[in-house]
């Protein structure tokens, strides 16, 4: 399926606000859809709960703000940022001292922060990591395209593919050597592959990545085999922004308070709900 577009994203937001509406009687006679002063006084409402829901959360919800400007300009193709998912390499002194260190100075974004003040922030996931790494903009520039590897589970042309599918792959190998018998060809081949190609995509030495995914293949060793483990395909942007996403997408607020009802909401104006009583 093809991915959602911004015609799709902004559909799905007004849905998000019918729902909101849906609520409360009182803003029943809203045509946010038709009406550009109904649509700003329900995004406000929504907002203002939205506030107080991360307060309640314990969220700093300017940060939030911040990182959902940055995915907006993101799939906006705007050019002032890295889209999630973008190739990137380190400049200046903070490639000298990765380099230096033997650590890989390209990965991939995925996640961004754009604050309305300050250095616009990227999250970029660097070969090795579980995690991503805050890498401010200016220490970052666009990255060669990862050199496409041909596997016996098709073309893989993306980095973070690659790896989990190499450490995959490194896995079975292993599983192989510690029931003394011989690992499958195709997985010998993808090894060779895989490592070639990222290699050569991070400018590191072989024995340098190979330590890297090492320290991700030992923990899989040492624990339960799963069979079918393996990403058969290329992580789509929001895959990749997912793997940053702080919570899982199921702990809503309904998972918390599943019997929750909402309170009904006064008039639909700014003074009136500034001066409703708290319930």
């Amino acid at each position: 399926m093809a991915e959602a577009g911004t015609e799709e994203f902004a559909e799905f937001g007004a849905a998000a606000l019918d729902s909101f509406q849906s609520l409360f009687e009182e803003t029943e006679h809203l045509d946010h859809r038709n009406n550009d002063t109904d649509a700003c006084e329900l995004l406000g409402d929504l907002l203002i709960d939205l506030m107080h829901y991360a307060e309640r959360r314990g969220l700093e919800f300017n940060d939030v703000l911040a990182q959902a400007h940055g995915y907006y300009l993101s799939e906006q193709n705007s050019p002032d940022v890295f889209a999630i998912g973008s190739a990137v390499q380190l400049e200046g002194l903070a490639a000298d001292e990765a380099f230096l260190l033997g650590q890989p100075t390209r990965g991939i974004v995925t996640g961004l922060l754009v604050p309305y003040e300050g250095p616009t922030e990227y999250h970029v996931r660097f070969l090795g990591e579980t995690g991503s790494r805050r890498i401010i903009a200016a220490d970052l520039e666009p990255a060669p395209p990862f050199p496409a590897a041909s596997t016996a589970q098709g073309v893989i042309n993306d980095p973070l593919h690659a790896e989990e599918t190499l450490t995959e792959t490194m896995t079975r190998i292993g599983r192989a050597d510690i029931s003394g018998v011989r690992p499958q060809q195709d997985d010998l081949n993808d090894h060779r592959a895989l490592l070639e190609a990222l290699v050569t995509w991070n400018g590191m030495e072989t024995h340098n990545v190979t330590d890297l995914l090492l320290a991700k293949v030992e923990p899989r060793l040492a624990g339960p085999h799963r069979p079918g483990a393996v990403a058969d395909q290329p992580l789509s942007p929001a895959q990749i922004a997912a793997q940053d996403f702080p919570m899982p997408l199921d702990q809503g607020l309904t998972a918390h308070h599943p019997d929750s009802q909402p309170a009904a909401r006064p008039a639909a104006s700014p003074n009136a709900r500034r001066n409703r009583p708290n319930s």
